[in-house]
């Protein structure tokens, strides 16, 4: 993939998990890095749920080598939300990394 494909900025999240007094645990998250990234929509579905449609997008995001991105994290790019569900090398050259996300509905 050629450098000027990267072009959208996206902020990555790193989840932080805090355990309450009732012994609870919540999930916030924390701006680990900026980057610039390359995104493609895969696929996206439809489906009645509780009397609504609900509808599913998953996204492909191809970025430079993070050191510690992995599943459970979050990628943000403007407005959206997209939860990183797997990462990996594609090429196993350390050059770019290929992330499975599905995109948050507010």
């Amino acid at each position: 993939m050629r450098a000027g494909a990267y072009r959208v900025p996206v902020v990555l999240q790193r989840p932080i998990e805090t355990r309450l007094a009732s012994g609870e645990i919540t999930a916030n998250y924390e701006a680990a890095g900026s980057v610039f990234a390359a995104l493609r929509l895969k696929s996206q579905s439809e489906r009645f749920e509780d009397n609504r449609t609900a509808s599913s997008k998953t996204w492909e995001i191809r970025l430079r080598p993070f050191s510690g991105l992995a599943g459970g994290w979050r990628i943000l790019s403007g407005t959206r939300v997209f939860r990183v569900l797997s990462v990996c090398d594609p090429t196993g050259r350390r050059r770019e990394l290929l992330c499975e996300t599905e995109e948050e509905s507010p």
